[in-house]
């Protein structure tokens, strides 16, 4: 398989999606509309960019181009997540991008444009063994000998320069152009958030480069290794084409074709309200539980008893003393497990299991010279545990 950074973004996002898109290769019909405003501005881009070499576009020009591929290429598909939101809402919010960059960078003579739509191919090992491929949206040549290469972002949000500099898409783009033009020694990588009109640049150094290669070596050998491709949820399921095939989302996707006098009559929802009405009980009943034996357990130690009667049924009390290992994160904690690891002792007490440590105390199994370590890091308390029992009726 050859490999793109969609492709890789796509795995890390969820795995079950990468499956079904790029191993089953199931086509859906679906289009988010972000996605759908995304590929009209690109299209209007390259429209103006290739016109160059011949004359500079009018603006209405431009925008009569974005219209008409919008025009040809909308369908009943596209799918609007944002509530209240229309096409039209989308339509005209592309046209506003198209008019704020045509006044950002008219006349478009800042550079030279090398390439549009530049199909890029990146060996990332020896052998042709990993082939990363991708299409750049622009690259251009600066006065000054530098190479940019240039990507159109129609997203909402704007990143942090930190994220800019760690993208990797525009420096796996580089090592491509890189591959093309050897010579090219200067690079500068560029992204047009057009819904802020703003630029963010970034540069990569060789030693950054290889570093990259390197992880995306291991991506794809993760990739390639994936036998179960879990599915992984988070907020971009929002705009996922697949709930229909999703072990996550294909039961909520289904109940949201029935009618609404259907979906609560449906057996998944009768089980899953039942089974929650129960927890709630559980919940409810445990919490009356412990209010109970924190009650007995004061009777007991009032009356100095250790066996409490009732009408049909008793209950034993039997006192322990347990160890106290501190919570995790707390500074005495990290002591303890360093003290552990460093007397070889980790994994046989189990990743510092409670009871593993207390039967290893408890049978002298541990030197004495540890022994005093950790008596200042655990501490030892006192546990009630009650035992309920049948009375025994008059013998005959």
């Amino acid at each position: 398989m050859n490999y793109s950074n969609s492709k890789l973004s796509t795995y890390e996002t969820c795995p079950w999606k990468f499956k079904l898109a790029y191993i089953d290769r199931l086509e859906v019909e679906e289009e988010g509309i972000e996605a759908f405003l995304g590929s009209r501005f690109h299209e209007a881009m390259e429209k103006l960019y290739s016109e160059l070499k011949f004359r500079t576009m009018t603006l209405d020009e431009v925008k009569a181009y974005y219209e008409k591929k919008w025009q040809e290429n909308f369908h009943e598909k596209v799918v609007i997540v944002a509530p209240g939101r229309t096409p039209d809402d989308y339509f005209r919010l592309g046209l506003k991008y198209i008019e704020d960059y045509y006044r950002h960078y008219y006349p478009f003579n800042q550079n030279r444009v090398l390439g549009l739509e530049q199909f890029i191919e990146i060996e990332l090992e020896g052998r042709r063994r990993y082939i990363l491929q991708g299409y750049v949206d622009r690259i251009d040549l600066t006065p000054e000998g530098v190479f940019e290469i240039h990507d159109y972002k129609t997203s909402s949000s704007l990143p942090e320069q930190a994220q800019a500099d760690a993208d990797r898409q525009l420096a796996l783009y580089q090592l491509g152009v890189k591959k093309k033009w050897p010579w090219a020694e200067k690079f500068r990588l560029v992204w047009h958030y057009v819904a802020f009109d703003l630029e963010i640049s970034s540069t990569r150094t060789p030693e950054k480069l290889e570093e990259l290669k390197r992880e995306i070596v291991e991506l794809i050998e993760k990739i390639e290794a994936d036998r179960e491709f879990q599915p992984k949820e988070s907020v971009l399921c929002n705009w996922c084409a697949f709930w229909d095939y999703c072990p996550l989302k294909k039961h909520e996707a289904g109940l949201e074709k029935l009618p609404a006098n259907e979906y609560l009559s449906e057996e998944g929802v009768v089980l899953v309200n039942k089974y929650i009405e129960y927890l709630n009980q559980k919940k409810e009943a445990e919490a009356e539980l412990e209010k109970l034996k924190e009650a007995i357990i004061k009777y007991a130690e009032k009356n100095n008893i250790s066996r409490v009667m009732g009408s049909e049924f008793h209950i034993t009390l039997s006192k322990q003393q347990r160890i106290k290992i501190p919570n995790a994160g707390d500074e005495k904690r990290v002591l303890l497990d360093n003290l552990i690891r460093q007397a070889g002792w980790w994994d046989r007490l189990s990743s510092l299991d409670r009871y593993a440590l207390e039967k290893a105390i408890k049978s002298r199994q541990l030197e004495e010279q540890l022994l005093q370590k950790l008596s200042g890091l655990i501490s030892r308390e006192t546990q009630v545990a009650l035992y309920p029992g049948k009375n025994e009726g008059p013998s005959d």
